[in-house]
């Protein structure tokens, strides 16, 4: 995900990493997909990174806006402190 910076012009990216081991290949194979966002949490050490990580990373090195950085997450209710004034719609939550 491109993201605008607030630091100064221009866009920074955000990205998800998935480090492919046989446990993943697994899953794939058996078409449990579904579990991949979990495996992704628990595998951090073997480089993988969650999206709602390394969007907060650019968050809390104020490089992007809470409101962007909000909209993007997946899990939103981490980011509603950072907001100025929270959505007051949380069905997306």
């Amino acid at each position: 995900n491109l993201f605008k910076r607030i630091d100064k012009p221009g866009r920074v990216a955000a990205l998800e990493i998935l480090v492919v081991d046989m446990a993943i290949a697994n899953l794939v194979r058996e078409a449990k997909t579904h579990q991949i966002p979990g495996m992704i949490q628990v595998g951090k050490k073997k480089g993988n990174q969650p999206l709602d990580d390394a969007i907060m990373e650019h968050l809390r090195g104020a490089r992007i806006s809470p409101e962007e950085a909000y909209d993007k997450a997946i899990d939103k209710k981490k980011f509603r402190p950072f907001m100025k004034t929270p959505p007051e719609d949380l069905s997306e939550e």
